[in-house]
C-alpha cells in the first residue's frame, strides 16, 4: 500500500469513515504515477524510434505561442530512423523525473548514450544507465548544484542528429538549481526561504524570481543546440484551465518582473547584494527563451501526467464504493491553508445538516496546492497537514465527517509526513491528550500535533508531482 501507516490510522476516531477516505486517497495518488504513460509513449519498431500516439501527440509548449513561420503540429507520432540517430541523452529533474526516465530506460535500454537526472533526497535510485543526483527540496543544496552542472555538461555535448530526452516535473526549480554567475548557493537558498516560506508567495510568483536566478531550467533548447529535444513532462495544473493569474505580461522584462515581486513582498532589501546586482544587470544571456528560440531547433513537447489523473482515480474509487462523488475544484491553489480549510469544513457541515450541494453519503475532491506563510514562526508542518488540522476545529463533534489531505509527491512541506487525516472526534481527542490545535495552528506546528494524535499520513517519496489531493467525506 502507498500509505505506510494505514492500519495505525484506523485505530481511533471514525474508523469506518477513515477507512473509506484512506481508500479513496490511496487510489487517487496511485493514479498519478507517470510510468505507464511514458512507457506507452515510446516504442522501437523495425529499427525506428516512434514517439507519440493518439493519447499523447506532439504538442506546442503550453503558454508559448509558436512564431509565425512555425509549421503547425499534425498530431502524428515522431519517427526516427535509429541508423541515422547519433547519441541519445536523457536529462532532467523534478519529483517525477526519475520515474519518467525509468520508463524511457525501460524502452531504450543500452541505446541510451548517457544521462543524468536530479531527483529528491529520500528517493531510491532505480535507474541503471542514467546517473542520478539526490538533491535538496524545497531548499536546494550542493547536490542540486552539482547535478545541474552535470546535466548542463551533457546537454552541451549534444549535436545535430542526436536526441535529448528532457524529463521534467514540478520540483525542478530547487532540484536543478544552478545559481547564475555571481550568485552563491547560500544566496539562492535565502531567496527561497524568504519568498516562499516566510512571505508565503504562491509558487508561480516564487518561480518568477528563483528561476530567473538559475541557469538550467527553462534554457534547455539553447543548451542542446541543433539536437532534437523531446520534452516529457508531468504538470501540476489541469489541461485547459488557466490557474495562474499572476504570470508575467509579455511586454514586461523578466528581470524587472522579479525585482517588482521582491519589492511587492517587502524582501528586496533582505536578499543579498549579489542577487540584487544580478537582477539589476539584466544579462540577456540568462533571460527566459523567446518563442522563436524554443522552436528554432527541433523541439517536441509531451504532457504525460497531470492532476486530472489523480482526481479521476479518486472519483472512480469513491463511486466503486457506492458513494456520490464530485471534483469540487481541480486546482484550488495559491491561497492560505487555514481559511480554505474553514470554507471546506463549512461545506461538509452543510451536507451533513441539509444534504446540499450533494446528499450524503458523498465525497468532495479537491486538487491544487495551498500556501502557508510561516513568517517568523518555527513550527513544523506543511500545507496538507495545516489544512486538515484547521478543519478539525470546525467539524468537532460530527459523527459523519472525515477529511484528509496528502501531497502526491509523498512529502508535505519540509517534513517526512505526507499529510494528515481528521474527523469529528479529533478535537476532543486532542483536548484529552493535552494537544492545543489552536496553538499548533497559530505557530504553524501542524506536524507536531498530528503526530501526537496519530493522524499524520506517511507514504515515503512517491516519484510524481501533480500537487495535492483533499478528500472530504460525509457519511450517511
Amino acid at each position: 500500500m502507498i500509505i505506510q501507516n494505514h492500519q495505525d490510522l484506523l485505530t481511533h476516531g471514525n474508523i469506518e469513515g477513515r477507512r473509506i477516505v484512506l481508500d479513496i486517497l490511496e487510489a487517487g495518488i496511485n493514479a498519478a504515477d507517470p510510468y505507464e504513460n511514458v512507457f506507452s509513449l515510446l516504442r522501437v519498431q523495425d529499427n525506428s524510434l516512434i514517439v507519440g500516439n493518439e493519447r499523447f501527440p506532439p504538442a506546442d509548449l503550453p503558454g508559448l505561442p509558436p512564431p509565425p513561420n512555425a509549421r503547425p503540429r499534425t498530431g502524428e507520432p515522431l519517427v526516427f530512423d535509429l541508423s541515422e540517430v547519433g547519441n541519445i541523452y536523457v536529462v532532467g529533474g523534478g519529483k517525477a523525473a526519475q520515474r519518467q526516465a525509468q520508463a524511457i530506460e525501460g524502452v531504450l535500454g543500452d541505446r541510451i548514450t548517457e544521462g543524468h537526472i536530479n531527483a529528491k533526497k529520500g528517493d531510491k535510485i532505480v535507474l541503471k544507465r542514467i546517473e542520478v543526483s539526490l538533491a535538496g527540496h524545497p531548499i536546494p543544496d550542493e547536490e542540486s548544484v552539482t547535478g545541474a552542472r552535470r546535466i548542463l555538461e551533457i546537454e552541451h555535448k549534444a549535436r545535430k542528429g542526436d536526441i535529448v530526452f528532457l524529463s521534467e516535473s514540478g520540483g525542478g526549480s530547487a532540484l536543478m538549481a544552478l545559481p547564475a554567475p555571481g550568485i552563491s548557493l547560500a544566496d539562492l537558498q535565502e531567496v527561497y526561504r524568504i519568498l516562499y516560506f516566510a512571505c508565503g508567495a504562491p509558487m508561480p510568483i516564487a518561480n518568477a524570481v528563483r528561476n530567473q536566478l538559475t541557469i538550467v531550467r527553462g534554457l534547455h533548447p539553447r543548451d542542446v543546440g541543433q539536437a532534437t529535444l523531446i520534452h516529457i513532462c508531468t504538470t501540476e495544473t489541469p489541461p485547459d484551465l488557466r490557474v495562474h493569474t499572476n504570470d508575467r505580461p509579455s511586454d514586461v522584462d523578466p528581470y524587472q518582473h522579479a525585482i517588482d515581486i521582491l519589492k511587492e513582498y517587502g524582501c528586496w532589501d533582505q536578499v543579498s547584494e549579489s542577487v540584487r546586482a544580478f537582477l539589476l544587470h539584466a544579462d540577456p544571456a540568462y533571460a527566459p527563451l523567446r518563442s522563436e528560440e524554443w522552436y528554432g531547433n527541433p523541439m517536441h513537447y509531451f504532457r504525460v501526467m497531470g492532476p486530472e489523473y489523480m482526481l479521476e482515480g479518486a472519483r472512480r474509487r469513491a463511486e466503486e464504493l457506492g458513494l456520490r462523488a464530485t471534483i469540487l475544484v481541480s486546482s484550488l491553489s495559491d491561497v492560505e491553508a487555514q481559511p480554505t480549510a474553514e470554507v471546506m469544513a463549512y461545506i461538509a457541515q452543510e451536507i451533513e445538516a441539509l444534504d446540499r450541494p450533494l446528499p450524503a453519503p458523498c465525497v468532495l475532491l479537491c486538487g491544487g496546492e495551498l500556501v502557508v506563510a510561516v513568517g517568523q514562526e518555527t513550527g513544523i508542518g506543511g500545507r496538507s497537514q495545516e489544512f486538515v488540522l484547521a478543519t478539525a476545529r470546525r467539524i468537532a463533534g460530527s459523527r459523519r465527517i472525515v477529511i484528509a489531505s496528502a501531497d502526491s509527491d509523498g512529502s508535505d512541506g519540509p517534513t517526512d509526513m505526507d499529510g494528515g487525516i481528521v474527523d469529528g472526534y479529533t478535537f476532543e481527542r486532542a483536548a484529552q491528550a493535552g494537544v492545543s490545535i489552536s496553538e499548533a495552528l497559530k505557530h504553524h506546528d501542524s506536524s507536531t500535533a498530528l503526530v501526537a494524535l496519530g493522524d499524520a499520513i506517511h507514504t515515503g517519496i512517491l516519484r510524481t508531482n501533480v500537487r495535492d489531493l483533499r478528500v472530504i467525506y460525509v457519511g450517511a
